[in-house]
């Protein structure tokens, strides 16, 4: 009986499916998302909506809920003059076809008086379908730094 159970946990493990493989040293990879991740600051100044459906997959959310027609529907309502959308400390891990990105945005709008800068730490699951990177998940929290 525990030869059976042993037999039919490792013909488990092994059919799950293919697990996967961190890429360490992938920097062309890397430089397309992070290209990509400006793209997004650029779109998100620009109240691009062309250009982030692109980068969004259909499925896209944010932790919380805000799906993505909601986010781009945002836009056409967004009173705030944004002047611009920095991101600085970008992290890539990139594991197959899916990919995980951080960083900090630096985001400046302008203000009656002055202008303001607010800080979100971001991170973003984008994968890799047919040929091309699409964010699907992204959670972003103020940084406290």
């Amino acid at each position: 009986m525990k030869i059976a159970l042993t037999l039919i946990t490792i013909i488990l493990c092994v059919s799950a499916g293919p697990a996967y493989t961190y890429k360490d040293g992938t920097p062309d990879v890397e430089q397309e998302l992070k290209k990509l991740v400006q793209t997004w600051d650029e779109a998100f100044v620009k109240k691009d909506t062309e250009t982030l459906n692109r980068l969004l997959a259909d499925e896209f959310e944010f932790v919380g809920g805000v799906k993505k027609a909601d986010y781009l529907a945002s836009f056409k309502n967004r009173k705030a003059n944004v002047l611009s959308a920095v991101s600085t400390d970008i992290r890539v891990q990139v594991y197959d076809d899916m990919a995980i990105v951080t960083g900090v945005d630096a985001i400046t709008i302008k203000d009656v008086a002055q202008d303001l800068l607010t800080k979100w730490l971001y991170m973003d699951v984008w994968v890799k379908r047919s040929g091309r990177w699409q964010c699907v998940k992204t959670y972003s929290a103020p940084a406290t730094r």
